[in-house]
This record gives C-alpha cells, structure tokens and sequence, in this order.
C-alpha cells in the first residue's frame, strides 16, 4: 500500500445493597486492574413493574418514547428513566452551516406508523430492516408518527448528529380532537401556549435533540388561530436560547382565518406562521407557478421554505418514487429548499431484497440537486458501519453471529455513487455498502473499479472536510483487496489555501490550488500513541491491513478525503480491482497525548429475577437476571461504550474463588452513561452460597482504539436464595 497523499446526567434509582469492600484483583492480569464494586440481591420472584412508557411490554428492553395527550406533555419531567433516551452525540459542526442561505435538504421519515425496530434503544435483532445512510446529502430529519409528540428515537438522533444534521421532532393535531386539543391551549390566555411551548423546548434540551415540526391539522377558532403565531413565536424564541441551532418549523395546513386549507406554497393566508418561526413545510400538490408566486413572500427567507415532495406521489404531484429528481430540479430552479416525504418508500413498497440497490438508485438520481456539506471536527473515525449486520465484528474478530439493528451505532457514512473518469479512458469506482464483511461493527465498504491502460491510477472521494489542520495529524487506513488484483491503495487528503499551506517534510505532488500530498509512514510512534499504533503496518486476521501515517501542516485546511488505487509499476494492461475499506481515521496527535478518562462509579440497580424455562442443550441456568447498570464518564470523550458480563463462581466472600474466565461475553452497545441488562441466563445459586455475575463497562474513545480490559469499568452483582 502506499502512503496516503494529501492533494485536495439524573439521579440513579437507588441500587442493589452494596458491600463496603473491594474484589482484589484477579491474580493472572498482567495490568492493574480497577477493582470492581460488590453489590448483593437476594433472589425474589416478585414483579416488579416497570413503567411502559420507558420499557417495552414484552421485553422490558428500553424503549423510545412518545406522548399521546396534552396531560402527558404537560406532567412530564426528566427522570432516571428518560436517561436511556438521552442523545449522547451532539450535532457535529458543518460547512456550510445551517444558518446560510443556501437551499437545504429536509428528510421527513414517515414509516408505518412509526417506533418500529428502531424504538430500541439498546438495539434488536431485527432481520431486513430499515436504514438510511446518504446522510451527507441532507441538512434536517425529521421523524414523523401521529402521536400527539413524537420524540425521536435517540438512535437515529445519533446518527444524524454523527453526520452534522439536525433532528426536530413533531408536534401534530387532527380531527375532531385534535381542534379540541388546541382549544383547550391556544383559545386561553398566554399561560396555556407558554405552558406546551415550555414543556417541548425541555424536552428538546434534555433529551439533545434540535426542535420541533408544528403540524396543526384541524381548523381553529378565531381565539386559537390568534394566539397561534404567538406560540410560535414564543416556541421558537425560547428553544434558540436554550437549545443552540435549534429549529421550529411550520406545516402548511391552518392559514390564518382557521381553516384547514393546504395552500402548496408560502402566501399571505399562511405568511403569518411562516414569520413567527424558523421555516415552512408546504403541502405536495404544487406546481411551478407555486413555485413561482413563492419568492414574493418569501423575500430573502428563500431556504426557510421547504416544499413538500410525497416520494410516494399521492396526489397532483409533479414527480415521486423514480421520478423524484423531477421535483428536485424544479424546486432548485427557484433556489428553494426541499421537504422529502417518505423516502422510505423504497423499503416499503419494493422487494425487501433488493433494498439498498434501490436505496442507492433513489438518492443517485437526486444527487446532482442535492449539495453536500463537510465535516468540520477532528478526530473523524469511520468503519462504515451502518447500524446492522448479519454478524458483529471488533477489529477483525467475530464476536456474535446473528442479525442486530441498532441504528446509533451508525458511523460517518460517505459520499455513495459511482464515479467515471474524465477525459479518455474507460476508468471507473463504484462503492456500496456491505455486510458480508466487516472490520469493526457489521459492514464494510466495498469499492469496485477499473484502471484503463491510460492512465495510472483512479480515485474517488469518500467525504468532504473543511477542518482546520493542527500541527499534526495522524492517519490510519484499514483495508483488504479481494481477488487477484495487486493495485496499490492510498489515502488522498486534499488541503485548501494552498499559497500559504506549508507541508513539513512531504513532497508535494502537484501545485494545484488543491494540492496533494504524500505523508510519511508512521514508524516508531511516541510511547503515548503506542495505543493508536498498536496495530499499525501489521497483516491482520483474515486478510486485512492497516497502515498509519503522519503529516506535518502549517496554515492549512483539510479539503476532501479521497482513496485512490494503483497499478502496480511497469504494468500497462487494463486492471480491474475489488477492495473492502474497514476503517478510516484522522486525528488530531495532541489527542492522543491527553489522558485517558476512566469509567467511574458503576453501579448495578433495579435487580428483577425470573424462571428460566429449562433449554435442551447447555448447562442448567435456571434463572434471569435483568438490571441496570449506571456509571459515570465524560461523555464528550466516547464514541460509545461495549457491555459485557462474565459469570464466576460464587460461595465466599470475593475473591476467595476461581476467577471467571478471561474473555467477557459482549451483551450490548450503549450511548449513554447507563445500560439495561434485560434476561440475562445465570445459574441458579446454591443454598448457603452465592452466585455471581461480574459487569464490565468498556469505554470506546473518540480516537477509535482498544482500550485495555484492565481500564475498564467493574462491578460484581452477588447473589444468594432466601433463607429459610
């Protein structure tokens, strides 16, 4: 491989009875290890109901949440169960940023109702479901349901926050009683607006998501229709002080005599509500005289509207499904916004099989109209997970089979599509995800391509930055070719300014405005990085390298990050190639030479037990454990955290047994400082003894390497049967 170039928290609940005493530490470490915190629990059968807002009924796994009425909404508080649906990603900052002018991309993802298999928030194991991952071509999501509030599931507020985009939730009213509804807080006097408008800003704030869809579906009394722009003026005032970026948008539905009467465009009956908030969603049956008549009342509030597009095409609607680009070209003629509506359409209408080709093919058609935004923060780590997978994988080693759905564990996606080389030459690169391999997570990326015999090399670019270079950077490549192609791979960072970009002993390539440059492998890292580095140059299990590299800049900006291939020298024929990337880091050094925090405070509560039905093969469990483990950890520091459990042998006081065995069993990924442990089997504990089960906390840095089992966060649950 050649060396890249670079051209271009609440209060816990109370927790099970904890011992003033510390487990020694297990004899065969070869690290020091944290000692684990004992708790006890005697084993009692008594239900113990958890509340279902938070927990699912058949699972008790926990759940995203929604409220239904205006009663809910106005008694909920922040409590230790709403800290499960805590984003623990904030939104990355982006260029350009929401803020400018230019027309933006809204997603509004409407599916069946809503909180299906992404409703869990510690992931499930769903076959065949739905993801979405063209995240650099959009600007807003929104998820959508017709519960009265509907928060998004925190999953997907990860992931967007991960690609720079924001996330509103929507507040919608319909029929009969959704005109009762709004009676009952807009038709009062302002205490009553103020008092909802709080409660939706509170939730925004605690729970790290960005706003709200406004979507009143129902006519209005001259009373309410009156204070309506008054709640939305207020709504949106007090979510931009408490709640930075945040955003209120408004449906095209009431206009301002009351009436339900969707317009399809921003106009005088409907301009009041667009001037009391952030922006305007309009309705789907317009053409391009709406279009047109828009730019009037818009006046220089251009990419505040967004007109609506129905993927779905229901209705008048100029195109949808395939056809969408035809909206889109439109809607940019004008240098408008645009609204997608259902993009899900691909998954629920098509063959389930065949979801990402068609995935892929709906936002290729789009992508000429639909610009992309940079990342603008160090360090960028991505496996090109998507969420999902048919197995899990940590650096090259299997940890589970079975298919798992998880859609925060998505990282940073690329720019998907098939690029052709200009000029002549029938050089190409195409990508797309994949899960039938992976370097961490449950997918790779898979790049196909051919080099003609004209020239010596092709590439593509993978994502776009604008990040302003410290001093040094490092930069690491996981990669494996398949077949028998032996094309050179390299990473390619292109550097804006490049009149006063100074580049520390690396050659230049070129003297483009652009320039490319090739940084030094990374030999001997310093003792602190030996982490990062520890699998540098190495071959690794089955059949994937890694290569690291350093690179000295001065007043410079990273531009675009490009992966290029090669032929090998004095080879003139065409070469086609297939190459899996696994990993793609670009970190800042003086990241990795602070501290690493350390898990503290771990703490298992909320202790249920039940029969375990007995199972034909395996050793007698005879019981289940669920819990709840909290601890603490600077969150701004993680990029998730992996549980574990391991069993060990209970009897006397800790430490007097044989230690459990050395590799942990993974039981989950969590994005938050606590974990629900839901059904796990243990064996039954004997009379005069205790069971034990030991939980491990695995920190997950930013910086994206392993950090040592001996650092990682412990506690031991003890556990005996009643005396009699």
């Amino acid at each position: 491989m050649e060396a890249p170039r670079v051209p271009r928290e609440p209060r816990s609940p109370a927790p099970a009875i904890r011992e003033e005493r510390r487990e020694p530490r297990p004899r065969r470490r070869t690290e020091e290890a944290q000692e684990a915190a004992v708790f006890r629990d005697v084993v009692r059968f008594a239900p113990d109901p958890l509340p279902v807002r938070y927990y699912d009924r058949d699972t008790t796994k926990p759940i995203s949440f929604y409220l239904s009425s205006l009663e809910e909404l106005l008694a909920w508080t922040p409590g230790v169960e709403d800290g499960f649906n805590v984003a623990l990603v904030p939104a990355q900052d982006r260029q350009p940023p929401l803020s400018s002018r230019r027309p933006r991309t809204l997603l509004c993802h409407d599916m069946m109702g809503g909180y299906l298999d992404d409703r869990f928030i510690q992931g499930s194991g769903a076959r065949s479901p739905y993801t979405f991952y063209h995240w650099q071509y959009i600007d807003i999501f929104v998820y959508f349901s017709h519960h009265l509030v509907t928060v998004p599931p925190v999953g997907w507020t990860n992931a967007a926050h991960r690609h720079g985009v924001r996330v509103l939730g929507t507040f919608i009213t319909e029929w009969t009683e959704g005109g009762q509804l709004c009676e009952a807080f807009l038709a009062g006097d302002d205490r009553s607006f103020q008092a909802v408008a709080d409660r939706l800003v509170l939730l925004a704030q605690f729970l790290h998501f960005d706003g709200w869809l406004i979507n009143i579906e129902n006519s209005l009394s001259p009373a309410a229709v009156r204070n309506t722009p008054r709640f939305l003026w207020y709504l949106t005032t007090q979510l931009h002080q408490q709640v930075p970026g945040g955003l209120v948008l408004w449906y095209d539905s009431v206009v301002s005599s009351g009436q339900l009467t969707w317009q399809d465009e921003l106009n005088e009956k409907n301009r009041v509500f667009f001037d009391s908030c952030d922006g305007i969603f309009t309705n789907y049956n317009w053409g391009e005289e709406h279009l047109v008549r828009m730019r009037g009342p818009a006046g220089e509030r251009l990419a505040d509207v967004y007109v609506g597009v129905d993927v779905f095409a229901r209705g008048n609607v100029v195109g949808g499904r395939f056809d969408t680009n035809k909206s889109l070209e439109l809607i940019r003629k004008h240098g408008l916004s645009v609204a997608l509506f259902a993009p899900g359409w691909v998954y629920e209408c098509l063959e389930k099989t065949e979801f990402f080709q068609n995935q892929d093919k709906f936002w290729s058609l789009l992508t000429c109209y639909l610009p992309t935004h940079s990342i603008c923060s160090l360090p960028f780590v991505t496996s090109f997970c998507l969420g999902m997978g048919t197995r899990r994988v940590c650096y090259g080693q299997e940890e589970a089979v079975g298919p798992w759905y998880h859609p925060g564990a998505q990282e940073p996606q690329p720019l998907f599509g098939e690029h052709r080389l200009e000029g002549p030459g029938e050089g190409w690169v195409r990508m797309h995800s994949c899960l039938a391999d992976a370097w961490n997570g449950g997918s790779s990326l898979l790049i196909r391509g051919r080099i003609p015999p004209e020239v010596g090399h092709v590439a593509v670019r993978l994502f776009s930055l604008q990040v302003p270079v410290p001093p040094k950077l490092f930069l690491s490549l996981v990669y494996k070719l398949e077949g028998t192609s032996e094309v050179r791979v390299a990473l390619e960072l292109t550097t804006g300014d490049a009149g006063s970009c100074s580049v520390g002993g690396i050659s230049a390539l070129n003297a483009e405005t652009s320039s490319r440059h090739r940084p030094r492998p990374l030999r001997v890292p310093p003792t602190k990085l030996a982490r990062w580095a520890a699998r540098c140059g190495q071959q690794l299990g089955g059949g994937w390298v890694q290569r690291c590299y350093e690179l000295s800049l001065r007043s410079c900006f990273l531009q675009d990050l490009f992966v290029s291939f090669s032929r090998t020298p004095g080879s003139q024929e065409e070469e086609d190639f297939v190459c899996r990337l696994g990993e793609i880091q670009v970190v800042d050094a003086d990241s990795l030479l602070s501290p690493l925090p350390q898990v503290q405070a771990l703490s298992v509560s909320r202790v249920g037990w039940q029969r375990a039905a007995p199972e034909s093969t395996g050793p007698p469990t005879r019981l289940r454990l669920s819990c709840t483990l909290h601890w603490s950890y600077p969150l701004p520091h993680a990029r998730c955290f992996r549980i574990h459990c391991r069993p060990g042998a209970g009897g006397g006081p800790p430490g007097t047994g044989p230690a459990g065995p050395e590799k942990p069993t993974l039981l989950g990924l969590a994005f938050a400082n606590q974990y629900r442990v839901v059904d796990l089997a243990v064996a039954e504990a004997q009379p005069g003894q205790d069971g034990r089960m030991e939980f491990l906390v695995e920190p997950v840095p930013r910086e994206g390497f392993l950090v040592p089992q001996a650092e990682w966060g412990r506690a031991a649950l003890l556990y005996s049967v009643p005396s009699t």
